[in-house]
């Protein structure tokens, strides 16, 4: 199991089922550029296909350079078997019938906006949102430290109900675009004073995610409400997004750097520092039951208590196994900086159910995944659905990288924050199908 011949064997059958959804698609002809299989494919490809290849020629940060040690081979090899393995359970559990089912048996959505709801609603978010926004900087102790200690400020506990508060700014955002879209009129305020107002926290909050977010949510409400979104805008943004990566690892340590220089290898090291899943569940193979035995569902069970503030428990339980991850398999790189690493939503499943529970996972998914897009595409379009759908995107193809616990915990939250929105500002109609829409 340690042949490099099985190495790249398992890379390519792991290709191959990453790109079957873009087959079928191209196939029968029926595809939405935003269905969330297609991202969730294209993910699954750069952590497990790319970084695989990344890993074998340019080393990495975890494993150290190739050729691995016997074990971390071994493990390697193990974690792209699981890989493959897995997929394919995620996109038999996406194809299967039960997500739509599902979403059949959840409630309608109202088709519409109602006008005179939204012209209250969305100034008060926003209002709620500043006031969050400046209790978290003021928590800090002011901007001058919030803004130069990216370290501290991104990685520090206790913010979990001030970031839900902030996310008040995005969703007002969300609101305000999606029902200028719906009522034809002109963007200015959203595109004019929104807009930039989100990028500019997005960008000193220190986070890719933070700051692509209003602007993904933007192209997904105008792809589904305005028109359609042509793939080279995608590509473009891809590659933005690329570029990025060097300039926020940059201002993460800016704090602890004289001075930054960047090779064109540097530049390929920055953007793919961030996806090292195959190297987190080649560890967790590797080093599990030495670092941590089995956890038979103790890394979730914290998911119970994430509603009490830490500032009323102090010692309570780390919501994300992120944290834990980093300590205990990656503490020569993070022991002591409170970073959070990601274990894979594979890794952690595998670290608390093996094999089976990876493969369990990844299935249930794969019915997630299409259960959101039918509920909110395909059976409710309109304003109201796509509001949810456009901030929930990103999540549906980033999952793969999520600690279980921790997604659960703060999307369940947001969930349940839109969905009431949406119940008490939206105009109750019979919901609209997108008839141009085709169930994939």
């Amino acid at each position: 199991m340690d042949s490099l011949a099985i190495t790249y064997a398992l890379i390519g059958v792991t290709a191959i089922v990453c790109l079957l959804p873009f087959f079928a698609a191209r196939r029968t002809g029926r595809k939405d550029i935003f269905n969330p299989i297609y991202w969730a494919s294209a993910y699954y490809f750069l952590l497990f296909v790319l970084r695989s290849l990344y890993d074998l020629t340019l080393g990495s940060e975890f494993l150290g350079m190739p050729p691995f040690d016997w074990v971390t081979r071994v493990s390697f090899n193990l974690g792209l078997m699981y890989a493959f393995l897995s997929f394919c359970l995620f996109l038999t559990g996406y194809y299967s019938n039960l997500g739509v089912r599902l979403a059949g048996s959840l409630p309608r959505l109202p088709a519409r906006w109602n006008k005179h709801r939204v012209r209250m609603a969305w100034p008060l978010l926003l209002g709620l949102g500043f006031i969050s926004y400046y209790a978290l900087v003021e928590s800090f102790g002011g901007w001058i430290y919030y803004v130069f200690h990216k370290q501290e400020t991104l990685t520090a506990p206790g913010q979990g109900y001030l970031l839900l508060g902030v996310s008040l700014i995005l969703i007002a955002f969300a609101m305000k675009l999606t029902h200028t879209f719906e009522s034809g009129k002109r963007g200015y305020v959203v595109y004019g004073l929104l807009l930039p107002i989100l990028l500019a926290i997005g960008f000193f909050s220190g986070s890719k995610g933070a700051f692509l977010m209003p602007i993904l949510v933007a192209i997904v409400a105008t792809h589904y409400l305005k028109g359609k979104i042509r793939l080279r805008h995608i590509v473009s943004l891809a590659l933005f997004v690329f570029l990025l990566f060097p300039v926020f690892n940059t201002y993460r340590h800016y704090s602890d750097s004289d001075s930054v220089q960047v090779t064109q290898e540097d530049l390929i090291r920055h953007a793919m520092s961030r996806f090292y899943g195959i190297d987190s569940l080649a560890i967790i193979i590797r080093d599990t039951p030495a670092v941590m035995d089995y956890q038979h569902g103790k890394t979730v069970l914290p998911l119970f208590v994430t509603w009490i503030p830490r500032q009323i428990w102090e010692d309570k339980p780390t919501i994300s196994f992120g944290k834990v991850f980093a300590e205990e398999y990656l503490g020569e790189f993070f022991a002591g900086t409170g970073t959070s690493a990601s274990p894979t939503l594979l890794g952690e499943a595998y670290l608390n159910w093996h094999l089976v529970g990876l493969l369990l996972i990844a299935f249930l998914s794969g019915v997630i995944i299409r259960l959101s897009y039918v509920w909110l595409i395909q059976l409710n379009f309109g304003a109201p659905a796509v509001f949810i759908y456009c901030q929930f995107f990103l999540y549906l193809f980033l999952f793969w990288e999520a600690s279980i616990a921790g997604l659960l915990a703060e999307r369940i939250a947001s969930l349940m924050m839109l969905v009431a929105l949406v119940l008490l500002v939206g105009k109750r109609s019979e919901s609209v199908r997108r008839s141009a829409q085709a169930t994939n």
